[in-house]
C-alpha cells in the first residue's frame, strides 16, 4: 500500500501537467516523501520531494530547493499549519533571500471548511489551520 497526502496528489497532477518547469513537494512523513519520491521518478516527473516545516531537518533543505528553483522576482507558495512556531521560524529563515507575506484569510473555502472543522473537539489551530506564505525571492528580476 502507497501512502501520499492529498497534497502530493495535486502535486502530481500539476507535474503531469507540464505547466510549471519544476514543483518541489513536501511531506511530514518519511515513508509518503519515499513513495512520492520513487513515483515521481517511475513516471518521469520534474519534480522533487522534501520535507515540511514541521521536521527540523526539513526547514533548511526546503529553503535550499527554493532558492535553487526560483529566479529573483520569483514566486513560492507554502501552506502548513503554525505547528508550534516552526511556520514562523520558516519564515524567519526566508527573510534575508524573501519578502515574506504570511495571510491568514486567503481563501473563502478555506474559511468555510475551517468553520466546520472547529466544531471537532479533534480540531487544533496550531496544528490544523493551513496558514498561506508567499515568498518572493531578492535580487534583480
Amino acid at each position: 500500500m502507497q501512502r501520499f497526502s492529498w497534497r502530493s496528489q495535486c502535486g502530481f497532477q500539476v507535474a503531469a501537467s507540464g505547466v510549471a518547469a519544476k514543483i518541489v513537494l513536501t511531506d511530514g512523513n518519511a515513508i509518503s516523501v519515499n513513495n512520492v519520491q520513487v513515483s515521481l521518478e517511475r513516471n518521469d516527473l520534474p519534480t522533487e520531494t522534501t520535507a515540511s516545516l514541521f521536521f527540523d531537518e526539513g526547514r533548511e533543505s526546503l529553503l535550499y530547493s527554493l532558492l535553487a528553483v526560483l529566479r529573483p522576482g520569483g514566486t513560492a507558495l507554502v501552506v502548513a499549519p503554525a505547528r508550534s512556531g516552526t511556520f514562523q521560524l520558516f519564515a524567519s529563515m526566508c527573510r534575508p533571500h524573501f519578502r515574506v507575506v504570511v495571510v491568514e484569510k486567503y481563501d473563502g473555502i478555506v474559511d468555510d471548511h475551517v468553520r466546520k472543522c472547529a466544531q471537532d473537539p479533534h480540531y487544533n489551530d496550531n496544528l490544523h489551520f493551513p496558514l498561506l506564505m508567499i515568498l518572493k525571492k531578492l535580487g534583480n528580476s
